[in-house]
């Protein structure tokens, strides 16, 4: 099986690899194997293989909004290589654009460019980390807009090969793509949204207040997996946590953020087992004092 799966691609299977060195948290064991597909004609067949040879697998992106367990990962992660990072926008009007983005594109690559062209309505996404396709599974937003606003469709690739979903036969909530089935064997590999043009200078104006805003709103220097929390109806998790006097309070290497209160962060040699006990410690303080049960925002693998 071993040499069946490193002629599935063109670059090396990483073997026993530490997820640690791919996720934001820097915490995580060994994945079996890690996989970087170039194209959807290897991702397909790479599928088709771990389907056949009933082998988890899970793709992550940047793994920016990911905790590993300690454990490591019994099977396959795949990655999306340079044939998934593409950007094309095509005109519409004078007053819309429309973009093809693949899923593997930097959030902050596609917001700079959208910024450059005087393109507006991608303008919240400055500062997010993570690619588009994890954006639009978690419908990523922020600053009240969110990646739902924008799609006309996207692209996934299963074992049965491609097909292209529009935007109304999708079902969106926070932070959620409610379609979206955990292990049901596809990958988004392409989103197409629509902007808006205007003035370049306005577009970067809006983009610098809110990168300057997201600066001075979260903490720099040590790693995290961004908001850990869903914000509750009408409510901000980070000002839950923090009247429950929760910031700076730490298990072992990880710590609830003094900066904000609804990151918790690796002070250094953090393990899965120290975040989670932290996330338990702090999702009992909220529930106690205010009756509310805060859900991770973070996924788990």
């Amino acid at each position: 099986m071993k040499e069946a799966l490193a002629g599935l691609s063109v670059n090396p299977v990483l073997w026993d690899c530490p997820l640690s060195d791919y996720t934001s948290f820097a915490i995580g064991g060994p994945a079996q194997a890690l996989v970087t597909v170039t194209d959807s004609s290897e991702l397909q067949a790479l599928l088709a293989f771990l389907h056949k040879n009933d082998v988890k697998w899970q793709v992550i992106g940047k793994g920016t909004n990911l905790l590993v367990s300690d454990m490591g990962f019994e099977g396959v992660i795949v990655l999306l290589g340079e044939g998934f990072k593409s950007v094309v926008f095509e005109d519409r009007d004078d007053k819309m654009v429309t973009v093809r983005v693949g899923s593997g594109c930097s959030m902050t690559k596609l917001s700079a460019l959208c910024m450059e062209s005087g393109y507006s309505g991608f303008e919240f996404a400055c500062g997010i980390p993570g690619t588009v396709g994890g954006a639009v599974i978690m419908n990523a937003g922020a600053w009240g807009s969110e990646m739902a606003d924008l799609l006309a469709s996207v692209e996934i690739v299963t074992v049965m090969g491609k097909n292209r979903l529009p935007r109304g036969k999708m079902h969106f909530a926070y932070r959620c793509w409610l379609d979206y089935k955990e292990g049901a064997g596809q990958v988004v590999t392409e989103a197409v949204i629509r902007l808006k043009k205007e003035d370049p200078e306005v577009v970067r104006k809006r983009c610098a207040d809110l990168f300057r805003m997201r600066r001075e709103r979260q903490p720099k220097g040590l790693a995290n997996a961004g908001s850990f929390f869903k914000n509750p109806h009408g409510e901000s998790a980070g000002r839950l946590i923090e009247k429950s006097g929760c910031k700076g309070l730490r298990i072992g290497g990880a710590m609830v953020s003094q900066v904000h209160a609804n990151f918790l962060v690796n002070t250094g040699g953090a393990t899965a087992a120290d975040v989670k006990e932290l996330m338990g410690i702090v999702r009992k303080k909220v529930q106690e004092d205010s009756g509310v049960i805060l859900e991770p925002e973070v996924r788990f693998l």
